[in-house]
């Protein structure tokens, strides 16, 4: 990306677009509260039409996500034919461990407005777009993240396990820390170039 002539700002923003990449491998260190909550604030700076403001999150960290993850197999079980099986078994095991591979997760949620007009696209987009702040903010602050899902979040029980509102649509999980040393970071994967992706009409 060409950053010449602009202003410090800009290069400031669109280096961290350009930079930022999903981190899975952290070290077991937990940030300060204080960091998190300055990634958290940026994710409420979103675009969101008709000001609803429908993200919610949960921070998880310690014991707590020991406590998400028993959440997670309880998913898992409601859509296993026979949670006994030594295969069923194992992978209950990995559910559970799941929110241990990061020091701290971030459950993410939107919460619908009822107000009229209001549509469940417009809320989930809204809440997509506070986890790219949120991720941004990470990445400028010195943190590692990524941003996973998985079939918990399609399971209409999860956001009130979770605390939220029995309305709400779980967006995703961010697992955040700080970048395990011995992790190489892969390069990011190419992108179609803008000849496939854009058209550009009454330009000249």
């Amino acid at each position: 990306m060409d950053l010449e002539g602009l202003s410090d700002i800009a290069v400031a923003v669109l280096d961290a677009l350009s930079t930022r990449r999903s981190i899975g491998r952290l070290k077991p260190d937990c940030p300060d509260r204080h960091l998190i909550e300055r990634v958290i604030q940026a994710a409420t700076f979103a675009p969101n039409h008709r000001h609803t403001q429908p993200w919610r999150f949960l921070v998880l960290a310690g014991d707590a996500r020991s406590h998400g993850g028993e959440v997670l197999a309880r998913s898992l079980v409601r859509r296993l034919a026979d949670p006994e099986t030594p295969s069923s078994v194992e992978a209950l095991r990995t559910e559970r461990a799941k929110f241990l591979r990061a020091p701290v997760i971030v459950v993410v949620a939107v919460e619908p407005s009822t107000e009229p007009n209001v549509t469940l696209d417009e809320e989930i987009a809204s809440g997509a777009a506070g986890v790219q702040n949120l991720l941004l903010a990470a990445h400028a602050l010195g943190l590692a993240a990524v941003w996973r899902t998985g079939d918990s979040v399609r399971d209409e029980v999860v956001p009130t396990e979770f605390g939220f509102a029995k309305s709400s649509v779980i967006i995703g999980y961010v697992y955040l820390g700080y970048l395990d040393p011995g992790h190489t970071v892969k390069p990011r994967p190419s992108r179609l170039p803008s000849e496939i992706t854009t058209r550009w009409e009454g330009w000249t």
